[in-house]
């Protein structure tokens, strides 16, 4: 029998049809600002990767001053990269349902009866909420191969990419696709009387 994990005493559970659901502006505006504090954990974990990739790979002298080389942007480093960005999501989720940038904008990422996620639910709703953004760089790189780089074209990849956000104009519940496949919702929550 499992236990449901509830947020702390002045986070209280509150079903999500209790709570409106956030705006798409805010949603944006949280992807923004989270996007922004995932590329300086990024730069971080960079710099851990490289340290010891550097002791660990032998480099002839050739290749010492050029960094791009395939051992440090080979498969390796974007599965670190995934499980870093998966880790920093997935940690802010399921202690207290808050990244710090829908801590801003006063969201909760929250079950649909109003606890918080799980590790389960929090991977699954990375990977939806990735899977647009892959399938748009893949779309991208088509593009430059072809170079067809005219405005309708980028702009059509970024359609992709945003496309399980932009779930929430269609959706009568305002939930984004991640939100439908992982059981989620992100809720506007009340404002504290001081």
């Amino acid at each position: 029998m499992s236990q449901k994990k509830s947020f702390s005493p002045d986070q209280q559970p509150t079903p999500a049809q209790n709570l409106p659901a956030a705006s798409l502006l805010k949603l944006l505006a949280t992807l923004l600002y989270d996007s922004m504090l995932l590329s300086a954990v990024w730069l971080l974990a960079g710099i851990v990767y490289m340290i010891p990739a550097q002791l660990i790979v032998k480099m002839n002298s050739a290749s010492k001053n050029d960094l791009s080389t395939t051992e440090f942007t080979g498969p390796v480093f974007y599965i670190y990269l995934f499980i870093i960005s998966w880790f920093f999501f997935a940690w802010f989720w399921v202690h207290g349902g808050q990244t710090l940038g829908l801590r801003t904008w006063s969201l909760r990422l929250q079950t649909r009866d109003g606890y918080a996620i799980n590790w389960t639910q929090s991977l699954l709703r990375f990977l939806i909420a990735g899977t647009p953004w892959l399938a748009a760089l893949f779309v991208y790189g088509q593009l430059l191969k072809t170079q067809l780089l005219s405005p309708p074209y980028l702009y059509g990849t970024f359609l992709i990419g945003f496309s399980g956000i932009f779930w929430v104009l269609i959706d009568k519940e305002k939930r984004s696709l991640q939100d439908i496949f992982s059981g989620t919702r992100i809720v506007q929550i009340p404002k504290r009387k001081s």
